[in-house]
């Protein structure tokens, strides 16, 4: 059954250099009848190396130019001096180390089919929301909505499985003063593809008919949203994808009323494919959308834009790395520069899989430091927690390509200089599939995914399809707090920089 895709795993797959061979979309939901895969990793040795109308085009955004990387291997006791701020780095990451991280939970929801979590909420210091899809049965080959509060026992609350006839996920959820409001994608049998806004109650209770978005002439993809600033609606990403070519594909927002009813909705044509991955609020109100942009030469970058409160472009910056590369998520630090994450296919890719791709920048987007992450799985970077400190705590996830190796998520957190600071590696039954990463009311990191939980004797490969039966469950898991920490490399107030 060819199923929607749905952003659990946010395995957006990379435009093709022959255009966009691929759906630019997340991948969907571990399906009934054609899983995903996941893995694990560890430490690493390091190489260094030195306003839009309403469907209006925006001007095509000039490139930034990649830096040109030193591929010499450093031993680990060689490490630069943590104050110097190295401009791009390459680093192999070692194999994972399962059973060496803390965490202060770990958490598999499991019915009788499958399920998967995409996004979370803490509702208080105790108790958290999650959000997903299942299935009724290993029979049931249509994915339902899925709610669940958990206590601090780790014990649910209440459960809302929706019953629907044809397909309708929730990908992300935002808490509100009453309740929730979820987003999603919805199949209807004439319409096509769409995707929803719903709300509901504290108690899990859903308060009126969800507002349904679709469009002529091909399918939306929901991607992301976020409270709009006057406070009575949500800016919403999506990805709009052409029925009759799926490698034409556009990125749009849609600016939604809390009672359901469209504001205004914009696209932003560059004359080639686009791809919007996720949207937050930055400091200054505006929002920062984060995505991937076909360039001349049928290559693509990583592209980030910012727009006001009425979806207009206030700047947007491309990045083109390697053979291609996209922008998965986005943090602002205090100061007002962004730590970005997101996935590239190195050169020499050769099918041996995907980097990781985290990167610092200024206000307007100005590379000012940038690492790649390679190894024996195929790695990328789907979230982001920026901290008051200026360190940031990465979520890596790592796809295993053979038989041998299992998927996993991991933490990276980086020093403001762009430094490893450390590595932690997580999984969970066979392979684990990480889709978020959000910040705990406690200061936990809380990884929300899937795991696959059985497993073929004889299983010729690491696919979940490959198994004779399988199931998904619903994996949550808290990483400790980071400890305290003082920048050495801080500025010290009132010293002056005048020696005696």
């Amino acid at each position: 059954m060819d199923m929607k895709p749905f952003k659990l795993a946010l395995t957006v797959s990379l435009l093709a250099l022959t255009g966009m061979a691929a759906y630019a979309q997340d991948a969907a939901p571990p399906a009934p009848e054609a899983a995903a895969q996941a893995a694990k990793t560890s430490a690493a040795e390091t190489s260094a190396q030195p306003a839009a109308a309403t469907e209006a085009a925006p001007e095509t955004p000039v490139p930034d130019a990649a830096p040109r990387l030193s591929m010499t291997t450093l031993p680990e006791e060689q490490a630069a001096p943590e104050c110097d701020v190295t401009p791009a780095e390459i680093t192999t990451l070692k194999e994972s180390q399962y059973g060496t991280a803390s965490n202060m939970w770990n958490l598999l929801y499991a019915e009788e089919g499958m399920d998967v979590f995409a996004d979370l909420v803490p509702v208080d210091a105790t108790s958290v929301v999650a959000g997903g899809a299942y299935t009724k049965d290993l029979n049931d080959t249509v994915y339902h909505p899925l709610l669940v509060k958990f206590d601090e026992r780790l014990k649910p609350v209440w459960t809302v499985r929706g019953e629907t006839k044809d397909q309708q996920t929730i990908h992300r959820i935002i808490k509100t003063k009453d309740g929730f409001t979820v987003l999603g994608d919805i199949t209807d049998p004439v319409r096509g593809n769409g995707i929803y806004i719903a709300a509901y109650t504290d108690e899990g209770k859903e308060k009126a008919k969800p507002a349904l978005i679709f469009k002529k002439g091909g399918d939306l993809d929901a991607k992301a949203f976020v409270p709009s600033q006057d406070g009575n609606s949500y800016i919403v990403a999506a990805q709009f994808i052409d029925d009759k070519d799926q490698e034409k594909q556009n990125g749009f927002l849609y600016k939604i009323s809390k009672n359901g009813n469209l504001i205004w909705k914009r696209s932003y044509p560059t004359g080639r494919s686009n791809v919007f991955n996720n949207i937050q609020t930055a400091l200054d109100g505006s929002y920062i959308v984060t995505g991937q942009i076909v360039l001349e030469g049928n290559r693509s970058g990583g592209w980030l834009i910012r727009v006001d409160e009425q979806g207009a472009i206030k700047w947007q910056r491309s990045y083109p790395r390697g053979l291609a590369a996209s922008l998965q998520s986005a943090a602002q630090t205090k100061e007002g520069d962004f730590i970005l994450s997101g996935k590239a296919r190195p050169v020499d890719h050769q099918g041996k899989g995907l980097s990781a791709w985290v990167m610092k920048t200024d206000s307007t987007g100005n590379p000012l430091w940038q690492r790649y992450f390679r190894g024996a799985y195929s790695y990328e970077a789907p979230g982001v927690i920026v901290y008051e400190d200026g360190r940031a705590s990465v979520l890596f996830s790592g796809a295993g390509m053979d038989s041998e190796r299992r998927s996993h998520a991991r933490l990276v957190t980086f020093s403001p200089q762009g430094r490893v600071m450390f590595v932690e590696d997580f999984t969970d039954g066979q392979n684990a599939v990480p889709a978020r990463l959000v910040s705990g009311l406690n200061g936990e990191r809380i990884i929300v995914g899937h795991a696959q939980t059985s497993f073929g004797e004889n299983q010729e490969s690491n696919e979940a399809s490959a198994a004779p039966e399988y199931t998904y469950d619903g994996w949550l898991l808290a990483g400790v707090p980071l400890e305290t920490f003082n920048d050495p490399c801080a500025a010290v107030p009132g010293l002056s920089p005048i020696l005696p």
